[in-house]
């Protein structure tokens, strides 16, 4: 199961780079905001649903707190994401100050999820490693 949160993860990266793609998309984007972002804030649903799964791949995994706490802070961080865009007021230098934390949060997502992901696959390798068996005499 380890495995497949690796690959999960690949998945959550893979979301996150296109992410990156549509919000600079959505920035260039010669119709309303609304229409320029609408599918930057389409991937964001898809990413929260793939991350709160993320919780639960590294659960069944049994891989410990650590690993499943390190995917509910990736979804902690990607809900945080939402709020930040709704408590930022566009036009006004506050909101526009606490929207630059948006693209902040962005890079605090994709750190911890690869963090998550070099767990995943420290702990793969020990679970192959062999435990030394003592010889008894």
């Amino acid at each position: 199961m380890l495995k497949f949160y690796r690959v999960w993860v690949g998945l959550l990266h893979a979301l996150i780079g296109i992410q990156f793609f549509l919000a600079g998309y959505g920035a260039l984007g010669t119709g309303s905001p609304d229409e320029s972002f609408s599918l930057h804030i389409m991937n964001g649903r898809v990413i929260a649903v793939v991350a709160l799964l993320g919780i639960l791949f590294a659960a069944l995994a049994r891989s410990g707190r650590k690993l499943t706490g390190l995917a509910a802070g990736v979804f902690g961080l990607v809900v945080l994401q939402s709020v930040i865009a709704l408590v930022s007021v566009a036009g006004t230098v506050p909101g526009q100050i606490i929207f630059g934390f948006h693209a902040i949060n962005a890079l605090m997502i994709m750190g911890l999820a690869e963090s998550s992901a070099r767990l995943a696959k420290r702990l793969i390798e020990e679970r192959r490693t062999p435990e030394a068996v003592p010889v008894a005499a």
